[in-house]
């Protein structure tokens, strides 16, 4: 059974059922003016506020009123709105996790990223002012290589063995100088002496230690080394990053 009810603001006139007042306890929001109140105590029976017969009155659904008359486009609600879910704990971690990978990977790569991007540089050397870090030329050792090695003695001094090797960039982009480690074997392959050289003791000059290495270039160099007194039958050479 419907009855009619008024909004006591704006006097604004609604059909409602019983089913809807008892959704929750007769508390509705009106559609016009946004006031709260309770739609028991404004109930009327009055035949003179019901819409005309030949007027076709729309239908209602849910917990949703339409307004009488010429202010059908109207309708109000039943009690407060509903709260707004918040978005779910898991989107905002997944938000915060992805910012904070993304920031691990700049750092661990700000050298790539400086090399590649020029223009992010300056940027990534003014934060690294307040973390206390730097912008280091890239380190991928994997795209370095010793194309030709040899290990001789030295023909005018009988103590002194030349090291030659030709080292190669294979990256696409510039790269730190590598360390070498050289290794004097027996014929068994049991080391008898080892030494790291730094760039320093094999980039001959022109060249800059700190230029770095080449995108795509080979690098000759030849090292003097005192070690023909322990005899040596063999010699292991490799490179790496200290």
């Amino acid at each position: 059974m419907s009855m009619m009810t008024r909004c006591p603001t704006c006097g604004t006139a609604f059909r409602v059922t019983e089913q809807q007042l008892a959704v929750r306890d007769g508390q509705v929001r009106c559609g016009r003016c946004d006031t709260l109140f309770d739609a028991i105590t404004t109930l009327s029976s009055d035949p003179v506020t019901r819409p005309p017969r030949d007027k076709p009155t729309p239908p209602t659904s849910g917990s949703m009123a339409v307004l009488l008359g010429t202010e059908k486009g109207h309708s109000f609600d039943f009690g407060p709105p509903e709260p707004r879910p918040s978005p779910p704990l898991w989107l905002l971690g997944s938000l915060l996790l992805l910012i904070a990978l993304a920031a691990q990977g700049a750092y661990l790569y700000r050298g790539e990223i400086s090399v590649l991007i020029p223009e992010a540089k300056p940027l990534l050397e003014r934060l690294c002012v307040q973390l206390g870090c730097d912008v280091p030329l890239p380190r991928r050792v994997e795209l370095l290589s010793i194309e030709t090695s040899d290990l001789q003695a030295d023909g005018t001094h009988p103590s002194v063995m030349v090291l030659t090797a030709t080292l190669r960039n294979r990256a696409v982009f510039v790269q730190a100088y590598p360390a070498l480690e050289l290794s004097l074997t027996t014929a068994q392959g049991e080391t008898v002496a080892r030494r790291v050289l730094m760039p320093r003791d094999y980039v001959a000059p022109p060249a800059r230690t700190d230029a770095g290495f080449a995108a795509g270039s080979e690098l000759q160099i030849k090292v003097y080394i005192e070690a023909a007194t322990l005899k040596p039958t063999g010699y292991r050479l490799y490179l790496f990053y200290a």
